[in-house]
């Protein structure tokens, strides 16, 4: 199998000039100086990984603290005031969950021009990248949701997993599309079918449903909720958030 083409960058230019810049200098006074550590760790998860945005999930908030050394709740206080005051835009990060900004996007697309091709997805862009041959909308063929038809798949691996015999992994993706992210990533698409052939797609669903109820939205919990059944057997119980989880220990063992 071949080798993925990298998307991110290997670093990333910090303008002279980014302590003086008036967005970081409300964010910072809002937030402490902690948040300068912050903020250059979100800008280097987002190009190193995607290169022009930053999904925002469950688990992000505890990798950045885990990796500065800082609480979640710093950071995830950095990024609400980061959006509020036009650091990331605040459009994409309550509609999309993402974080990214023209001046991101603009620095991402001019460091790939040398590139064969680069990917994007069209929902995301905040500037105008005809003017790069190398682009890529990687969705443009994808099928859309009854309900949402911005929120896409690529058909491309939906009629690979049919072809294969895997008919619900479909309706697994859309359950996660619809409860959990709108887009799932190439990872979350490997791992979403490999639970439908380990579960099949109705108890996944069940347990997006469950990790839905208890506000646990991410890959992790739901791969948690059904290594619980899969042991003590499936409980009807639990559609409501509990006092008490007890998964939750397990899911902080879960090491993807």
């Amino acid at each position: 199998m071949a080798r993925p083409t990298k998307q991110g960058l290997d670093y990333f230019p910090l303008d002279v000039g980014f302590l003086q810049n008036v967005k970081v200098r409300r964010i910072m006074r809002a937030c402490g100086i902690q948040s300068i550590p912050v903020l250059i760790s979100l800008l280097a998860n987002t190009y190193r990984d995607e290169g022009y945005f930053l999904r925002w999930d469950n688990d992000m908030p505890f990798l950045i603290a885990d990796e500065l050394g800082v609480s979640e709740g710093a950071v995830t206080a950095v990024v609400d005031k980061a959006t509020q005051v036009g650091f990331f835009n605040a459009n994409m990060y309550e509609k999309y969950g993402v974080l990214t900004s023209d001046g991101i996007q603009k620095r991402f697309f001019e460091a790939t021009a040398r590139r064969t091709s680069v990917r994007y997805d069209a929902r995301f862009l905040l500037i105008n990248v005809s003017d790069h041959k190398n682009v890529v909308n990687v969705y443009k063929n994808s099928i859309n949701d009854d309900d949402n038809p911005q929120s896409k798949v690529k058909e491309s691996k939906v009629k690979e997993s049919s072809s294969s015999g895997d008919d619900g992994l479909k309706d697994a993706v859309n359950a996660y599309r619809k409860n959990i992210y709108p887009m799932p990533g190439e990872m979350d698409l490997e791992k979403l079918k490999s639970m439908v052939d380990d579960f099949g797609s109705d108890i996944v669903i069940k347990a997006i449903d469950r990790a839905v109820a208890r506000n646990k939205r991410s890959l992790a919990y739901i791969r948690g909720i059904l290594n619980h059944w899969q042991a003590d057997g499936y409980d009807e119980e639990g559609t409501k958030a509990k006092e008490k989880d007890p998964l939750a220990e397990q899911y902080k063992k879960i090491p993807f």
